[in-house]
């Protein structure tokens, strides 16, 4: 029977690295969404300066928010095809640790019987011993 412990390091450093690429997805994820809001707060920001100006400038204003419009619109478009990514992550994730579970679970039995089997033959040696012990007994008597 082939040694799993190998196997185990293995799939622990795939898990390992599976969630290092999730961290840096969700870390994509979150620095998107805090771009998104930047470009909010700065929107509003800018329609309350806007407010206190003249008509001239709200046509100024009214290209500026479109720009942001757009770029809000594209930082979405970036996080919809991140959160599919992230899934998609997520469920290699969950395969890889389920695959280093059966192996340790193949391994805790494997370890399970060959300690079976030692206390087996421990307990067999032991009982020779006792009815060779018994049968000289016997004979000196």
């Amino acid at each position: 029977m082939a040694k799993l412990d190998p196997l185990i390091r293995v799939r622990k450093h795939a898990i390992e690295q599976k969630q290092k690429f999730l961290a840096s997805l969700y870390a994509k994820a979150e620095e998107l969404k805090n771009q998104r809001d930047t470009l909010e707060t700065q929107l509003a920001i800018e329609a309350e300066k806007t407010k206190d100006l003249g008509a001239e400038m709200m046509g100024y204003f009214g290209a500026y928010a479109d720009s942001v419009h757009v770029q809000i619109k594209e930082i979405d478009q970036v996080r919809e095809h991140l959160e599919g990514r992230i899934k998609m992550a997520q469920d290699d994730m969950r395969d890889a640790f389920a695959e280093l579970k059966k192996v340790e679970i193949i391994d805790d039995r494997r370890r399970a019987e060959a300690l079976a089997e030692l206390d087996k033959k421990a307990a067999e040696e032991l009982d020779e011993i006792a009815i060779n012990m018994f049968r000289r007994n016997n004979e000196d008597d």
